[in-house]
C-alpha cells in the first residue's frame, strides 16, 4: 500500500496541476479509460470545494490523500468547507437527465456516474469525499 498527501491552495487555477499529478500515479493500476474518469471526478469533486466551500475565504488548503493497493486507488479529499448534507450525492440526477449545455448542476451526477464507489460525510468545519476506482489492470 502507498499513501501520499498532497496540498492544493483552494483555487480553481491549481486544479489542474493537481488532477495531472494524481492521475500520473494512477497509471500504475488503472486502465485508460478508468484515468479519463478519474480526471472527471476528481476535477469536479476539486471545482466543488473551491466554488462552494469556505476554503477560499479561509485560505485553508484543500488536501488529497491518494491511497493506492494493487486493487483500487483511493482519492480522500478534504475541505474546510461549509458541511454539506449527509446525503449530497445520494439524489443525484441520472446523466440522462442532465442538460449537456447547462454551465452548473452537472458536478455531482458526473462525479457519482465516474467512480465505483464513494463514500461523503460532513466532519464539523469540513467535508470529507472519499473516491474510489477498482484496479482493471492485471485482472
Amino acid at each position: 500500500m502507498s499513501t501520499t498527501v498532497l496540498e492544493m491552495p483552494p483555487r480553481l487555477d491549481e486544479i489542474d496541476g493537481m488532477v495531472l499529478s494524481i492521475k500520473d500515479t494512477a497509471r500504475t493500476c488503472l486502465s485508460e479509460e478508468k484515468i479519463a474518469s478519474l480526471e472527471v471526478a476528481l476535477s469536479e469533486a476539486l471545482a466543488n470545494a473551491v466554488k462552494h466551500g469556505l476554503s477560499p475565504n479561509l485560505d485553508v488548503p484543500i488536501k488529497v490523500t491518494v491511497v493506492q493497493t494493487d486493487k483500487e486507488l483511493k482519492l480522500q479529499i478534504v475541505d474546510a468547507g461549509e458541511p454539506g448534507p449527509v446525503n449530497l450525492f445520494e439524489d443525484v440526477k441520472d446523466l440522462d437527465d442532465i442538460d449537456p449545455m447547462a454551465e452548473s448542476g452537472r458536478g455531482l451526477s458526473l462525479i457519482r456516474f465516474c467512480v465505483d464507489r464513494l463514500h461523503f460525510e460532513p466532519q464539523g468545519n469540513r467535508n470529507f469525499l472519499e473516491l474510489v476506482f477498482t484496479s482493471d489492470l492485471n485482472a
